[in-house]
């Protein structure tokens, strides 16, 4: 009996560890399901944008996009994840941003209103010749007073907005050949990449031309065209120096953009989200336009380091100029209503 008995307690050994060990298993997975549930929840991905931007991609202004983009995803962390397009790396083409933010195809967009004027015709004022030209002054006054008029334009329109605007630095003219004065224009024909820039080359007895932006060094290379309009920053950036001689610094237009949204994507976004993308886009602002000040003054030392002359208009010829194409603005204005005039004069107002 004895041996009987003490064989049962030996048997029952492992039974009994078994059960321990099962109950402490169960212990440890409860313990770590009541750590995790404690652990704050970690964001998930709630919008994947795309931004299009027809410049290339290492361009001055792509990089400014895609520091603003990481800068806005990494705020949101990673909730809002804005990845930036350049030209080539999405089928569309500068004048087809607008319309490609509108049908959300993208849902930012860098608009160049000289480029979509077909769509927004009252909205380019400051493609008018010599209507603003100052940096600051278009950050400072022309931009604030313009705001609600491109939004309600764009808003009714497109169902889109501006969330941003900013400037290239002023257009200029690059030459194969150097001129003396504006006499020199005479008979040449030049890239043009709007319709004002093709009535003054007119009006001063030449000819514009539309080139699309991949095509500009190509034309500068056969012949095709003798100039080219652009400002200063993307001459550098497409190497300008290598098939031009001579920059006739106009200060002719600012080219004014936008950072355009598509307003369905914008509202389906929290709250929180849609104030971190507006209150993001305010404090990049000035960043842009201080990156493309010094932008402007160093690609205008960089052209002229490679051997570019640039040659400022004398004053005599710059009244010339502006007596030239003030008609210009004029005929814009009377064509394009109530609103196209009150934007110009409120540019020209802004400006002086």
């Amino acid at each position: 009996m004895v041996k009987k008995c003490a064989g049962r307690r030996a048997s029952s050994q492992p039974h009994k560890e078994t059960i321990m060990k099962t109950q402490a298993k169960a212990f440890v997975l409860c313990a770590a399901t009541l750590m995790v549930s404690c652990l704050p929840a970690i964001a998930a991905p709630q919008a994947d944008w795309k931004f299009f931007t027809y410049f290339a991609a290492n361009d001055k202004p792509t990089l400014l996009h895609k520091a603003f983009a990481e800068d806005v995803t990494k705020a949101s962390q990673g909730r809002l994840n804005i990845q930036v397009y350049a030209s080539g790396e999405l089928p569309y083409k500068a004048s087809d941003v607008l319309r490609a933010v509108a049908r959300n195809q993208v849902q930012i967009g860098d608009v160049a209103f000289g480029f979509v004027a077909g769509d927004v015709p009252q909205l380019n004022a400051l493609s008018m010749p010599f209507s603003c030209t100052s940096i600051d002054k278009f950050y400072d006054k022309a931009a604030p007073a313009m705001e609600k008029d491109i939004n309600d334009v764009l808003g009714g329109k497109f169902k889109t907005q501006s969330i941003m605007q900013w400037v290239m630095p002023p257009q200029q003219l690059w030459l194969v050949k150097p001129i003396d004065d504006i006499e020199g224009l005479k008979g040449l024909k030049v890239r043009a990449w709007n319709r004002e820039q093709v009535d003054m080359m007119a009006a001063l007895g030449g000819a514009g031309v539309t080139v699309t932006p991949a095509e500009v060094i190509p034309s500068l290379q056969r012949k095709v065209v003798d100039g080219a309009f652009t400002a200063a920053v993307p001459a550098l950036d497409w190497k300008f120096n290598e098939v031009t001689k001579m920059g006739y610094m106009l200060n002719l237009t600012l080219a004014h953009q936008a950072m355009v949204v598509n307003q369905k994507a914008l509202q389906g976004l929290p709250d929180d989200l849609q104030k971190l993308l507006a209150d993001k886009a305010v404090e990049w602002a000035p960043k842009y336009r201080a990156a493309m000040i010094e932008a402007d003054r160093d690609a205008r030392r960089q052209l002229q380091e490679k051997g570019m002359t640039l040659q400022d208009v004398s004053s005599a010829d710059m009244e010339k100029l502006r007596a030239a194409t003030r008609p210009i603005g004029e005929a814009w204005a009377a064509k394009n209503g109530d609103l196209a005039a009150k934007m110009l004069a409120g540019a020209i107002d802004a400006c002086r």
